[in-house]
C-alpha cells in the first residue's frame, strides 16, 4: 500500500468516526467562522478552512496530527524534491481529477469548452524548484501547522506532475471539501491555469466546506451556492448547471422492478438494525425491497445477515443510474441519490425512523430535499 493510499484510508476512518455533520452544533460553527474574519488571499482561505476542519478533531488530535505530519512531510520532500517528469507531453485542454467519481459528473458546458479532456490522468508526484519555493511561502506563514503543510505538499506534487505531463489550460476536481483547494487555486493561477470545482455530493451547513475559492465552482442549484457563500466561500465563483450524472439521458428507462430501494450511508449498530426492521415490515406487506450498500462504509457481512429478505445490489456491477431506474421510491436519511431521484421523476422518502435525532438536525443544517416534494418513511409505514 502506498503512503497516499494509507493517508486516504486514515482520513476516511477519521471522518466516519467523527460524524461531525450531525454532532457539531450549527450555531457554534457559525460563530467560529465569523470569528476567523475575512481571508486576505487564497492561502489564508485554505488555512481558515483547515482551522474549521481541525475544530472537529479537537486540540489533542490536531496536535497529534501535526506532530506525525512533520516527519512524513520531510520524507516527501526528500523523496520527490528532485523528481521531474520525463517523456513526451500528451497535450490536453483539461485534466479532470475525478478520483473514482463518474466522468459524466463533469458539466456539459465544460465538455464543450474543453474538447481534449483527460479524465484518468497518470498519477505521480513531483516537486520542482518552483513548487518548493511556493511551499516555502506556506511554511513561513504557518510553521507549526504540519498537517496543513503536508496535505498541500502532496496535492501540489500531484498537480505538478499532471501539469508537466498534459500542459492543460484547466484542472477540474470534485474537492471543495479539501482545505487544500484554495492553495491549489493560487498554485494554478501562478501557472496561468484555471482551477475548476464540480459539485458531487449534498451540501448543507457544514464548515468543512467553508472559505474555499476556485476560478469556477459548478453547483446544481442556487440554494447550494447560497449555503456555501454563507460559510464564506467566495460568492463570485458559482455557476449553476445540472450534469448528466444527476439528470439521466434516454439511455436509461424506468422498470420499477422494486417498490422501495434504501440507500445506505455510514449507518451501523442500532440504526442499521432499525432500518432492517422497517424494511422487513414493508417486505412482509408484499413490497419489493432492494438495498444499496455504501461502497466505502458498509460492512457487507453485516448487511447480508440483516437484509437477507431484500435484494442487495452489487455496487460494482449495478450503476447508480440502473439502481434508480429500477425502483419506484428512493429511501434514505440524506443522500445525493435523493436529489438524483427528483431530477429523474422518481419518488423519494426521507427516513425519519431509524435515527430521529439526525432527522431533526437536517432542518437546522438546511437540507435541500426537505424543501422538495417528499414523503416521510413514517408516513409510508402508517399507510400499511
Amino acid at each position: 500500500m502506498s503512503m497516499n493510499d494509507m493517508l486516504r484510508k486514515m482520513a476516511v476512518r477519521l471522518e466516519r468516526k467523527q460524524d461531525a455533520l450531525f454532532s457539531y452544533d450549527v450555531e457554534k460553527q457559525k460563530k467560529y467562522i465569523a470569528g476567523l474574519g475575512d481571508p486576505k488571499d487564497e492561502i489564508e482561505r485554505s488555512y481558515f478552512q483547515y482551522k474549521c476542519q481541525m475544530q472537529f478533531n479537537g486540540r489533542f488530535l490536531t496536535f497529534l496530527l501535526n506532530v506525525v505530519s512533520f516527519p512524513v512531510a520531510m520524507l516527501y520532500l526528500a523523496k520527490y524534491g528532485k523528481n521531474s517528469t520525463t517523456g513526451q507531453v500528451e497535450k490536453k485542454d483539461l485534466v479532470f481529477f475525478r478520483d473514482g467519481k463518474p466522468a459524466n459528473i463533469l458539466p456539459k458546458s465544460l465538455q464543450e469548452q474543453y474538447r481534449k479532456i483527460e479524465s484518468d490522468p497518470a498519477e505521480g508526484i513531483q516537486l520542482t524548484k518552483t513548487d518548493q519555493a511556493f511551499l516555502r511561502r506556506i511554511i513561513r506563514r504557518y510553521p507549526f501547522s504540519w498537517q496543513f503543510i503536508l496535505k498541500c505538499l502532496i496535492k501540489i506534487g500531484r498537480y505538478s506532475y499532471a501539469i508537466s505531463h498534459y500542459k492543460p489550460e484547466a484542472v477540474a476536481v470534485c474537492a471543495e471539501y479539501s482545505f487544500t483547494s484554495s492553495v491549489l487555486t493560487a498554485y494554478c493561477r501562478q501557472q496561468k491555469i484555471r482551477h475548476i470545482d464540480v459539485m458531487h455530493g449534498e451540501k448543507m451547513y457544514y464548515m468543512r466546506d467553508s472559505f474555499f475559492t476556485f476560478d469556477a465552482c459548478y453547483v446544481w442549484d442556487s440554494y447550494y451556492a447560497d449555503i456555501l457563500a454563507s460559510m464564506k466561500a467566495d460568492k463570485d465563483q458559482f455557476i449553476i448547471e445540472v450534469p448528466s450524472s444527476l439528470c439521466f439521458d434516454e439511455a436509461f428507462t424506468k422498470t420499477d422492478q422494486f417498490d422501495y430501494t434504501y440507500y445506505l450511508g455510514a449507518e451501523t449498530g442500532e440504526v442499521l438494525q432499525k432500518i432492517a426492521d422497517t424494511l422487513q415490515k414493508l417486505s412482509e406487506h408484499g413490497k419489493r425491497i432492494s438495498l444499496r450498500p455504501h461502497p466505502r462504509y458498509s460492512d457487507m457481512d453485516m448487511i447480508k445477515k440483516l437484509f437477507a429478505f431484500a435484494n442487495i445490489e452489487d455496487t460494482k456491477s449495478v450503476s447508480i443510474e440502473q439502481s434508480l431506474m429500477q425502483t419506484g421510491c428512493v429511501v434514505s436519511l440524506y443522500s445525493t441519490v435523493l436529489s438524483q431521484a427528483l431530477y429523474n421523476d422518481v419518488a423519494i422518502a426521507i427516513d425519519d425512523i431509524s435515527n430521529p435525532k439526525n432527522y431533526k438536525k437536517l432542518k437546522e443544517l438546511g437540507y435541500i430535499c426537505l424543501r422538495k416534494e417528499h414523503q416521510l418513511l413514517s408516513e409510508i409505514m402508517e399507510e400499511l
